[in-house]
C-alpha cells in the first residue's frame, strides 16, 4: 500500500521537510517529487509556492494472533474433525485465560470416561495456544455444567468412602484420578477425623488410598469372608482325652444314624 502526501511551502526545501513531518518517516525512507517551484519576479522576488509530493510504501502487517485466537481455531478444528460443527463455543475470559464451555446436541462425546477426553484436549489446547510468546495462559474446558456435576460426586464419594473406613478401620484404594479429582478428595477427606488420605503410584494410574487413623489389625489366617463380621478368636488345641472323647460320641451317632436305616 502506498502512503502519500503533498505539501506546500515558501521553498522546496520547506515544502519537503513539512511533507515527511506528515507522513511520519525518515526522509532517506520515503521519495520525493517536486510539483511546482516558486517563480521569481521581474525583480528577483520569489512568488507563488514551492508543491512538492512524498510517498512511501507500508507493509502491511499480519494481524498478531493471541493465545484466545490460537485456542479457539484450534479447538474449532477439533470440532468439524469430530463432525460437532454445530456445537457452540462460549468463552469466559479471566486474569490469566479463559473457560471455554461447549454447548449443544452430542457434547458427550467430548467428555469421555469420567471426563478423561476433556481433560485430555483441554491439556493439548493449552500446548499449543503457550507456544505463542507471553504468560502462561490457562484453559479450562467445559461441557455444559459437567465439571461442578463432577466435583459434586467426588466430594460425596470422597465422604462416603472416609466414613466407611473410619468405621471398619480398612483402607480403601480409589480409581486412577487426575491431580484436580485428586485435590478435591484429599481436601473433603482432611475435614474428617480419624481418617486421612495420600497418593500413590506413577501418572497417569496415580491413585487416593483413604486410611485410618485408628486401623484394626487382622489375622491372616482368617476366612476372608469373615473379615468384617468377628474378630479374631484364639481356640485352645484339645487334649488328646478330648479328641478320644469326642471321636467316639461320633462314632456312636453314626451307629444310630445307620441301624434306623430299614432294608
Amino acid at each position: 500500500m502506498i502512503q502519500e502526501v503533498i505539501a506546500k511551502a515558501a521553498s522546496v526545501e520547506e515544502a519537503i521537510l513539512k511533507a515527511v513531518e506528515d507522513l511520519g518517516v525518515d526522509r532517506e525512507n520515503c521519495q520525493i517529487e517536486v510539483i511546482e517551484t516558486p517563480k521569481k519576479s521581474l525583480f528577483g522576488k520569489l512568488k507563488g509556492e514551492a508543491i512538492v509530493k512524498a510517498w512511501v510504501e507500508v507493509v502491511e502487517k499480519a494481524p498478531v494472533l493471541t493465545k484466545l485466537d490460537v485456542a479457539k481455531s484450534y479447538l474449532r478444528d477439533i470440532l468439524d474433525a469430530m463432525d460437532l460443527a454445530h456445537v457452540e463455543m462460549k468463552i469466559e475470559e479471566k486474569e490469566d485465560g479463559a473457560v471455554v464451555t461447549f454447548e449443544g446436541d452430542g457434547i458427550a462425546a467430548l467428555i469421555g470416561h469420567h471426563g478423561e477426553t476433556l481433560d485430555s484436549l483441554q491439556y493439548l489446547v493449552a500446548l499449543t495456544c503457550n507456544r505463542v510468546d507471553g504468560d502462561y495462559y490457562r484453559i479450562t474446558l467445559d461441557c455444559g455444567n459437567y465439571r461442578d456435576k463432577r466435583e459434586q460426586a467426588l466430594e460425596s464419594l470422597a465422604n462416603r468412602i472416609a466414613q466407611k473406613v473410619k468405621k471398619t478401620g480398612r483402607s480403601q484404594l480409589l480409581e486412577p484420578m487426575n491431580p484436580y479429582e485428586r485435590r478435591i478428595i484429599h481436601s473433603v477427606v482432611s475435614d474428617i477425623d480419624g481418617v486421612f488420605s495420600k497418593s500413590k503410584g506413577e501418572e497417569p494410574n496415580r491413585r487416593v488410598v483413604i486410611m485410618s487413623e485408628t486401623p484394626v489389625k487382622f489375622n491372616r489366617n482368617y476366612n476372608r469372608k469373615d473379615d468384617y463380621k468377628k474378630p479374631y478368636v484364639h481356640k485352645p488345641e484339645r487334649t488328646m482325652e478330648e479328641i478320644l472323647k469326642n471321636d467316639f460320641k461320633d462314632k456312636e451317632k453314626k451307629a444310630e444314624l445307620y441301624s434306623k436305616i430299614e432294608l
